[in-house]
């Protein structure tokens, strides 16, 4: 009877001590107050029953399915990969040291080339839009319908960006080599999504937010260019100046976000493109006549407003970097060109070209927007 009544025991007590184990380890997921704790419940005969420890540790900051598994894991003495004689055993730890091997070494850079992806395509996308814009045809040759070029370009108008500057000439329209940045642009996208594709580790030079927010820009200026080719003599389109904003947006969020690396591509992207979205909108402010109660205005007017914009979102910016001042110097310059140039151009002479420059608001106020970006090269400034 008494034998009876000490197995009883025995068998309640290890039912207790399992039970208690299943909630403590599973409590302290809901309880972050548990401090590092060691449990060992033991029966009667010691020698007879192993101890079945349990480490809860807390508060932790892992996800609730991670602490989960180590609670788990911390119910079992046994190693990750046991060591077994069994031919099945052993090539289950083979194939999974292997499979870690694979992980690290290959999947994960295919995964890291596949993020850049979008960001290579959008921008290969953008420049067979621009260069059939750029030779003001339409679509890539028409003839083959069953060209991919033609196909993503079917929606390219006839106007060119040398045709459109034409159609919609302003007293603050930089020189075409300005323009040339274009090509610069996607260079160096071109040079920096392959460097961030191809580094070798755990680096990342380009986030996954940071490749997501190019691709848009991409896209938003294909769209934009899109918008442009379609202009024709006295219908400016609405989109080129509610688009083009959009993409210094985009490619200006990695440098908002103060990244660790010093990214050529986005601070010429973004520097350009906002001197770009102020021209558009300021050929909307000269042709567009959609103005509530203004309509349209004239050429001095809508030149004065381009540089007060401009001063404002670039000239005045506190810390610029080399490649702003760049694109700065570089705009004015090609907007100081191109008016002498047309000056003397004009057939009045020399003299009388010149003199009629010094009458014009908008060329004074360049000239003073040029000698300004000319100052943020000296020492004290760059440093």
């Amino acid at each position: 009877m008494h034998s009876n009544k000490r197995s009883l025991f025995r068998v309640l007590f290890i039912a207790v001590g399992f039970t208690l184990n299943f909630i403590f380890a599973f409590d302290v997921t809901t309880n972050p107050r548990i401090s590092s704790t060691r449990l060992s419940f033991v029966s009667p005969n010691q020698q007879s029953i192993r101890p079945y420890p349990i480490t809860i540790t807390g508060p932790s900051t892992l996800p609730r399915s991670n602490i989960l598994v180590s609670s788990s894991l911390a119910l079992s003495s046994k190693p990750l990969l046991e060591e077994s004689n069994c031919p099945v055993t052993k090539f289950g730890n083979k194939i999974t040291k292997d499979l870690a091997w694979f992980d690290k070494t290959i999947l994960s850079r295919i995964i890291k080339v596949a993020n850049h992806a979008p960001a290579l395509l959008s921008l290969i996308y953008f420049g067979v839009v621009s260069m059939a814009s750029m030779m003001g045809m339409g679509p890539m040759t028409p003839n083959s319908e069953a060209a991919l070029s033609s196909v993503l370009t079917r929606t390219v108008g006839p106007t060119s960006n040398a045709a459109f500057a034409a159609l919609f000439p302003t007293l603050v329209t930089p020189a075409s080599f300005v323009f040339l940045v274009w090509p610069l642009i996607s260079l160096l996208q071109l040079i920096t999504l392959s460097i961030s594709a191809l580094l070798p580790g755990k680096e990342e030079i380009l986030t996954q937010d940071d490749l997501t927010a190019l691709t848009l820009a991409n896209l938003c200026s294909s769209a934009w260019l899109f918008a442009s080719s379609n202009a024709q003599p006295g219908k400016l389109p609405l989109a080129s100046s509610l688009i083009l904003p959009l993409v210094p947006i985009f490619s200006g969020y990695t440098l908002r976000s103060e990244p660790n690396y010093i990214l050529w591509a986005n601070q010429i992207y973004c520097s350009f493109t906002t001197l770009a979205s102020i021209l558009a909108f300021t050929v909307e402010v000269q042709y567009g006549g959609r103005l509530p109660l203004v309509g349209k205005v004239g050429p001095e007017l809508a030149g004065i407003v381009f540089l007060g914009l401009y001063s404002l979102s670039s000239l005045a910016v506190a810390k610029k970097t080399g490649a702003k001042r760049f694109v700065n110097f570089t705009a004015l310059s090609g907007i100081l060109y191109k008016r002498i140039f047309d000056a003397l151009g004009a057939g009045t002479g020399l003299w009388n070209g010149l003199g009629s420059l010094l009458f014009s608001f908008t060329f004074l106020g360049t000239f003073g927007c040029w000698f300004w970006s000319l100052k943020e090269f000296s020492p004290s400034k760059s440093s």
